[in-house]
Parts: structure tokens; sequence; C-alpha cells
């Protein structure tokens, strides 16, 4: 029966190292560059695991500044040696764009709360969406990067002067582009005593454009077409 046991165990083993061996060669014929048929998108699958994906040439004047990719990560062979798996950074480390610095300061009016937000350059195509407090929530969304708010129709803690305060950038994709579309970041989530301090200067200083456009992947799944194509969102990437 010990004897059973051990023969069945090494027999599992065996087959797992043949799998794991087979998606390994898999790996190494697949890996490439695979350009999107109707387009000049690249997606580079290197043999160390590793993808990038680049962003398509632009051809419209005038040029703008351009990240080089709009996506990076890990990939993988995964059911059958027919799919492929990839994940994006973003979900295993926490990208800086969320990062934001807050300075409170005591400024102008006591009646009013102000706050201003500053990007690192002037590309910000979202719009700012606050909110104030849990119960009875109050919001105001607005395209505007300084605005200032009644302190007696959007802030109910008058005992303790210390009102929840949540900050949001609401994606404007309009005209734009993009794999997907990220459309909430969420940014700021703090209690502040809004009484001693009625400024609020909130600095953003890695939400740029390459930020913006990154495009996150969570396990998504690419197809093999054969040897040297792949199917990817309904459409054919060839190596």
């Amino acid at each position: 029966m010990r004897k059973s046991f051990f023969l069945i165990l090494a027999a599992c083993h065996l087959a797992c190292c043949i799998t794991q061996r087979k998606r390994d060669i898999e790996s190494v014929y697949l890996a490439g560059s695979y350009k999107l048929k109707e387009g000049t998108e690249k997606l580079e699958l290197n043999a160390d695991g590793t993808y990038i994906l680049y962003k398509p040439d632009i051809k419209f004047t005038p040029v703008v500044e351009q990240c080089e990719y709009a996506s990076k990560g890990r990939w993988s062979v995964v059911a059958a040696n027919n799919i492929i798996e990839i994940t994006s950074e973003d979900h295993y480390t926490k990208q800086i764009g969320f990062d934001y610095q807050l300075r409170k300061e005591n400024r102008f009016s006591q009646d009013s709360l102000y706050i201003q937000v500053v990007f690192p350059t002037d590309f910000h195509p979202v719009s700012l969406t606050f909110g104030f407090n849990y119960n009875n929530v109050k919001s105001v969304t607005t395209e505007s990067t300084h605005i200032s708010v009644p302190k007696s129709r959007h802030l109910w803690d008058r005992k303790t002067n210390v009102n929840k305060i949540i900050f949001s950038l609401n994606a404007n994709v309009s005209g734009t582009i993009l794999y997907k579309s990220r459309i909430m970041f969420k940014i700021l989530d703090e209690y502040i005593d809004t009484e001693k301090y009625n400024y609020l200067t909130i600095m953003l200083p890695n939400f740029d454009r390459c930020f913006f456009e990154f495009e996150p992947y969570n396990q998504e799944l690419i197809y093999v077409k054969g040897r040297n194509k792949l199917l990817w969102q309904g459409e054919i990437w060839e190596k």
C-alpha cells in the first residue's frame, strides 16, 4: 500500500514536470514581437516572461508628447498551451500615479472650504469629484482645479469640525482611443479638521499622460492561432 502511494506521487510529479516542460517549450517559440494586422501597435513577448505593449504610431499633427508603451507586465502560457495570460505590473506593484501630497492651510474666509489640485503638467483630461462625509453625502464634480464650497452646505460635523473628504478623478475619454478606459481614479480619503485647515492643496506629482494612458490587465487572455498568430480582443496579431 505504501509503495503504491509513493508510485502515485511519483507519477503525479512526473506528469506535472512534463506539463511544465511543455509550457516552457511553448513559451520559447511563442516569444517574439507581434504586430496588429490592421494597425501599428506591437506586442512584445519576451523570453524572460515579461511583455511590453507598445503604443500605435502618431499620424496626426501637431505631434504631442507620447509615452513609449501602453502597458507592461508578465505573461505565461496556460490552458493546454493555446492560451496566453498577461497581467500588467500595476496589479502587483502600486502605480506611483496614485501618490499625492496634501498641504493644509488656513486662508481666506472661514465660511468656505477651498481645494486646489496641482497636476505635474497641463495634461489632465479628467473631471474632479469631491465627496464630503458618509452621512447625507454631498459631492461636487467639476473640471476646475480650484474650487470653494460653503461649509454650511457640504460639511455636517459642526461639533468636532472633523470632516471626511474624498477625492477622485473621473477620466474623460471622449475623442481618445485606448485599449481599455479606466474611468475612476480614487486618490484621497481622509478626515480633516476643516476649521483648523480650510485651504487644501492636493498635489499629484506623478499623474501624467503616461500614467493616465497605461492599460491595466489582470489575467487577460490571448488566444494562440497557430505558430505565428495571436487573437486578442477580436484582432489578429502577427509575428
